[in-house]
């Protein structure tokens, strides 16, 4: 994704995410050698380790293992910044981070924003397309109405089955501020890194894969189809009523749900929320006129387990790669 984010003019990158190693470290910085690193190791106390792994809700019984490789990174010295985060909201351990590191990311040019006309045009990724379509199912909706939390349930039960699937989530692959004006959803951009992690997860052998994100039409959708190549795409929109969505929304609010990185939701208060969630009300009832996506399922009063059994089903027993 970095050429495209080179493209939009990006000036800085924040990386979240596991390694242990000095070795696993250069196998990522190796491969963007015009970028400065600071690696920054985040810590915690066991106790306090334990009492927020457990707070998710995900796997307690891996919470043990958890501790282990947390004490294992303490007797390590490979990262160039230590920041104990016990104690500390996250904005407060954001500032630490920040200032250990320097003041990052350090003076910077004034931002400039490459024109459309002068971009380059848009590469059509090689995937390396199968002579059998790839299934790819795309889980959009109003805010809040459930595509990431039905999304991953979906993943998770393919890949119990032993189908080598593939997930991704297109909010998470265009988080680049501020945005471009011709590109103001980012969609560009998200189809863009979409196409490239389709193509490094089809390299190692994934069968299909699973979309979750908002897509204003059918013609959103099509722009991120062109780009990938030998794809059997099914589009399924999930719905909920006005009530529902109000509901999901003060939750999303409160900090329930799915752990989203960057959920806008998160924090804020009952004036904003209720804007919100009538919002994502007017958005679902215009889907629901333009009939958008090959599938719609209803998602008001049922679980997620239910939901996803109905999207499955309809769907031809998705990702029916064995029939």
């Amino acid at each position: 994704m970095w050429p495209h984010f080179r493209q939009e003019g990006v000036q800085c990158l924040v990386l979240a995410g596991f390694v242990d190693t000095s070795e696993e470290v250069r196998e990522y910085t190796a491969l963007l050698p015009e970028a400065a690193f600071t690696l920054c190791r985040l810590r915690v106390d066991s106790a306090e380790l334990k009492e927020r792994f457990l707070g998710r809700g995900w796997r307690p019984d891996l919470v043990e293992e958890a501790i282990v490789e947390a004490e294992a990174l303490d007797r390590s010295d490979y990262a160039d910044v230590c920041v104990d985060t016990d104690g500390f909201a996250v904005s407060e351990t954001a500032r630490l981070v920040r200032e250990r590191a320097g003041g990052w990311p350090g003076g910077l040019p004034a931002a400039t924003f490459v024109d459309r006309q002068s971009r380059p045009p848009t590469p059509q990724v090689d995937a390396a397309p199968a002579s059998v379509p790839v299934p790819v199912l795309w889980l959009c909706g109003a805010t809040a109405v459930g595509k990431s939390t039905v999304g991953y349930e979906i993943f998770m039960q393919v890949y119990r089955t032993g189908v080598r699937a593939a997930y991704v989530d297109v909010k998470q692959i265009g988080a680049l501020r501020p945005v471009a004006d011709d590109d103001a959803d980012s969609h560009r951009l998200k189809a863009r890194n979409l196409a490239a992690i389709w193509a490094g997860y089809r390299a190692v052998g994934a069968q299909c894969l699973v979309v979750s994100g908002e897509a204003d039409s059918d013609d959103t959708v099509r722009g991120y189809a062109e780009l990938l190549p030998g794809m059997a795409l099914t589009v399924c929109r999930l719905h909920a009523g006005p009530a529902t969505l109000a509901e999901r929304v003060a939750q999303r609010g409160r900090g329930g749900g799915p752990a989203i990185p960057g959920d806008e939701l998160r924090g804020l208060g009952s004036d904003a929320l209720h804007r919100i969630a009538e919002r994502a009300a007017r958005k679902a009832k215009a889907l629901d006129r333009t009939g958008a996506g090959d599938l719609r399922v209803d998602t008001d009063g049922r679980s997620v387990k239910e939901v996803v059994a109905d999207v499955r089903a309809r769907s031809g027993n998705w990702p029916n790669l064995f029939a």
